[in-house]
């Protein structure tokens, strides 16, 4: 069973992918795109034909990201957010640090909320997300500015 949980109707976050099953319930949800940030492995295969979708990935090593990893997450998040009924799926492998953060990037960077409130809608659908890189992203937002 797909483990993932809807922050709002556009935008949601979670665990791996790992059958075709999970594709179809996360079709069922409304997801439309994917973005996986596992550096671990690689959705491709599993969703050709079915989603639109993205590898971004990096290790979970709570290491400093670049610069060019915020940007092509958030690159992606605009071209779906671009068009009507469109849904993103932020993912790694266990839903709490990677999917999450990037997540909070979206909702950040794509809808302009303040930290806590992002952090406060991960939260409140996934209690379990500790959203590491959070603060790494707010460093790389603030210095874009």
């Amino acid at each position: 069973m797909a483990d993932f949980s809807m922050i709002t109707a556009r935008l949601a976050t979670g665990a791996a992918i790992s059958t075709p099953d999970d594709v179809a319930q996360l079709k069922a949800a409304g997801i439309t795109h994917v973005l996986d940030l596992r550096g671990e492995f690689d959705d491709g295969p599993l969703l050709a034909g079915a989603m639109t979708y993205l590898w971004n990935g990096t290790a979970d090593d709570g290491q400093q990201k670049p610069a060019s990893w915020w940007d092509a997450s958030l690159a992606f998040a605009v071209q779906a957010y671009s068009g009507l009924h469109t849904c993103l799926y932020c993912h790694c492998a266990a839903g709490v640090n990677r999917g999450p953060s990037t997540a909070f990037a979206v909702i950040r960077a794509c809808w302009g909320f303040p930290s806590a409130q992002a952090h406060a809608m991960i939260t409140a659908v996934r209690p379990q997300a500790t959203m590491i890189y959070a603060p790494q992203f707010d460093a790389y937002w603030g210095s874009q500015i």
